[in-house]
């Protein structure tokens, strides 16, 4: 499987050469609706969140059918999922 990896601006044109897509932060820049090509292609949508409290976009990702995680800056083992 191949993913696609923050790469926004030219998901309309690559989301039929990838399998799903992950993204670092799309809540906190209010660019989530950008990943919808994938979830209308029926594929999965991966993403992460560093500063936000999960209470902020936890609810909206998984409204979006998208898998949301909160890790810190440090990528130790500290994670939650929204799921």
């Amino acid at each position: 499987a191949v993913g696609l990896k923050n790469d926004l601006d030219q998901i309309s044109s690559l989301v039929e050469f990838f399998d799903f897509a992950v993204n670092e932060q799309c809540n906190e820049y209010e660019e989530c609706s950008m990943l919808q090509p994938f979830l209308d292609n029926n594929k999965a949508v991966f993403g992460v969140e560093y500063t936000m409290k999960v209470e902020d976009y936890c609810s909206e990702t998984n409204d979006m059918d998208m898998d949301w995680l909160a890790k810190n800056w440090d990528l130790d083992s500290c994670v939650y999922a929204c799921r």
